[in-house]
């Protein structure tokens, strides 16, 4: 007899420090409750969510971490399923927000997938979602970019491509950068734009500093607000 599978729960993480009762069900913590592997960006954070979440298993006697990030060999991630495989059930954490959105997860799904793993995506804040909700922007067709590039000329031609976009499709364009950069973006998205064009900046979403705000770049560049350091997501539409 073929022994059953296990699982593997994509967990989502919080976005900001927040109360976990805000933005964190109940019934995943129950699930998170029973699992002692997990497949992570980084332990520290990753400990650090779980134990806010309620978790009270000991990190160093009962619990398995894999590390799952740019480094990672396709050698490794045979190695992290391999108990799935046996029956024991897994948890995949992003470094904050949906696994596998702007994330490395999306590999250790696709793996589940060929092994007959059962992949099952729990509820939980996702800030490319909630910024687009609180956008006013069209919600019916948008486009996700993910990081635009550093360098100054390719991202201005970046900008360009996604302003056409949103002219010629009716498109929402949604990216997103690192914290420390948001705000050579900022300036580049001002410098870059048409100024009837619509942005909006949705910072700290779910947090103590929360702050989403919908206007014409024109109006953007009267006023110089600070994003630095701060997760923050941008939309641009007409």
């Amino acid at each position: 007899m073929t022994k059953q599978k296990g699982n593997l729960y994509l967990i989502p993480t919080f976005l900001s420090d927040t109360e976990s009762h805000r933005v964190f069900p109940a019934y995943n913590a129950e699930i998170i409750a029973n699992l002692d592997i997990f497949i992570v960006e980084n332990i520290r954070t990753a400990r650090r969510f779980l134990r806010k979440a309620g978790y009270t298993k000991d990190f160093d006697t009962e619990v398995s971490f894999y590390v799952l990030n740019k480094h990672t060999s396709d050698r490794e991630l045979e190695h992290f399923l391999e108990m799935s495989g046996k029956g024991k059930d897994t948890g995949l954490l992003s470094e904050a927000g949906t696994p596998c959105i702007a994330d490395p997860g999306a590999k250790i799904v696709a793996l589940a997938h060929r092994k007959g793993i059962r992949s099952i995506p729990l509820t939980g804040p996702n800030s490319i979602i909630l910024a687009l909700m609180a956008s006013g922007f069209n919600g019916q067709n948008f486009s996700f970019h993910g990081y635009l590039p550093i360098e100054r000329q390719q991202r201005k031609r970046k900008l360009q491509q996604l302003q056409q976009l949103v002219f010629r499709e009716n498109q929402t364009q949604i990216f997103i950068e690192t914290p420390f950069r948001n705000q050579a973006l900022f300036d580049s998205i001002l410098q870059t734009c048409s100024e009837d064009l619509l942005l909006c900046v949705a910072s700290d979403l779910t947090g103590t500093r929360e702050n989403i705000r919908t206007q014409s770049i024109a109006r953007w560049k009267k006023q110089k607000p600070d994003f630095h350091k701060i997760p923050t997501v941008f939309l641009l539409y007409r």
